[in-house]
């Protein structure tokens, strides 16, 4: 009895530390699977805050440019066309605190890259006057798709020759219809019958205005490209539908529009005389007036005094001219600071003759290369740019229809600009791209367009 109580007593004690071996083994298990579990769910955090860090860094250098432009329209330095532009490229690179670093960058159609925003005013206006330029730059492929183009725009139903219309567009497996109004965006040419995307984007197939990885190594990744360094950014490198005429002015004051304003108020603003005042506020109420007219067409009309008319004839009775003529400073004034339009139906955006591209002029003025050559040289020469579009007077040559022509289609002055701010996080490889559009023509600035990636 004993010898067998013994025996079961050992048999107790083998099977209590075979329990306790499985209770340990389970016990270490757990634990090991918690610390693998915190491990994991500490990286996953550390990866989220610079995750987080990062956009945040990126969003830095988009709200420092916005200050930088915010800051020049209100306080412009007119004297100066290039002056926002090197602010801008000042704060074009960046970092915070912890030693996140942002870069704010664009490439142009000559293949070089600059500091700083796109500028959407170095780019034609696909919605207005210089659509007509396609047939010239994208010869011989836009006379196919240009009444398609047309048709896209126009408001109504009609196709042209060769163009398509709502019905075309309807008949597709995936259905849609023409915008017939204005285009929000470049980007939505792609829908246009005759386009896609390749015609669009080139390379850029992110529209950020820059060269990235992916778009310099050939077959590695989409998009295909040529691994050259260089940017072909398609028709986008080329068109705009989101530069805006008006809105900043070289006094920091709001735009003047002529049915709202005074006599007293254009002689204080822009250096006339009263008669000259009167005389172009009742030029500015007739139907299709152009503030560019000027240039060609002199001041003609009454005065602001009707009654001081008898004190401007001569002896023999004939009247005199009773309104000087505008000189080149106060028509750039007038270009300036006024408008016919009220800032809620801006005029569509022109080219900002700073910032054009060689290659575009080129592009748009073949058979007239001396023309663009001196516009270039004037504005390689001066530290302060071309501060007007009446400083064109003192090219050789300049005569008042070419002037004309070219104030129809250029201006000093920018309003909107695309920001393509990349960040990297201190502490790890994680990245972050904020592309916005931003719209200075009012204060606060306006963002037309945000996305990240």
């Amino acid at each position: 009895m004993h010898d067998l109580h013994e025996r079961m007593n050992g048999s107790r004690r083998g099977s209590a530390v075979v329990v306790v071996v499985w209770a340990i083994s389970i016990c270490a298990l757990i634990v090991s699977s918690l610390l693998v579990f915190s491990g994991r769910q500490s990286m996953l955090g550390v990866e989220t805050v610079d995750d987080i860090r990062a956009r945040w860094t990126a969003r830095a250098g988009v709200e420092s440019t916005i200050a930088v432009l915010a800051y020049h329209t209100m306080e412009p330095d007119p004297d100066n066309a290039l002056a926002l532009t090197l602010d801008m490229e000042d704060v074009a690179f960046g970092e915070i605190e912890d030693g996140g670093k942002w870069s704010i960058s664009h490439n142009d159609l000559d293949g070089q890259s600059w500091p700083g925003p796109m500028d959407e005013h170095s780019k034609l206006n696909v919605n207005g006057d210089g659509r007509g330029y396609l047939a010239i730059i994208f010869s011989p492929m836009s006379w196919g798709v240009s009444p398609a183009i047309e048709d896209w725009i126009d408001e109504d139903d009609e196709p042209r020759d060769l163009g398509v219309e709502k019905d075309y567009y309807l008949s597709l497996d995936s259905r849609y219809e023409p915008r017939n109004s204005a285009m929000w965006h470049v980007a939505e040419m792609e829908l246009i019958a005759g386009l896609d995307p390749d015609d669009i984007r080139g390379e850029d197939w992110n529209l950020n205005n820059r060269l990235d990885p992916n778009e310099n190594d050939g077959e590695g990744s989409m998009p295909n490209d040529e691994p050259d360094g260089v940017l072909d950014g398609g028709w986008a490198a080329y068109l705009t539908a989101m530069s805006t005429d008006g809105g900043a002015t070289a006094s920091g004051l709001p735009r003047i529009y002529y049915p709202l304003t005074s006599v007293e108020e254009l002689t204080e603003r822009l250096g006339i005389d009263a008669d000259q005042a009167a005389t172009l506020m009742t030029m500015a109420g007739g139907d299709d007036f152009m503030l560019e007219s000027l240039i060609t067409t002199p001041l003609e009309g009454g005065n602001a005094n009707e009654s001081q008319q008898s004190s401007n004839s001569t002896q023999d009775g004939q009247q005199q001219p009773t309104v000087q003529p505008l000189q080149d400073w106060q028509i750039q004034a007038i270009f300036d600071e006024t408008s016919t339009s009220p800032d809620h139906q801006p005029n569509i955006g022109k080219l900002n003759i700073n910032t054009v591209s060689r290659r575009l002029l080129m592009d748009m003025y073949e058979g007239r290369e001396d023309l663009v050559e001196s516009i270039l040289s004037m504005r390689y020469n001066r530290a302060e740019g071309i501060t007007g579009i009446m400083d064109l007077r003192e090219l050789p040559e300049m005569t008042d229809d070419t002037l004309f022509e070219l104030a129809m289609g250029f201006t000093a002055r920018s309003n909107v600009y695309t920001i393509s701010s990349q960040a990297k996080s201190g502490s790890s490889d994680a990245e972050c791209e904020i592309i916005t559009v931003v719209d200075r023509s009012t204060v606060p600035v306006r963002i037309l367009e945000y996305r990240e990636e």
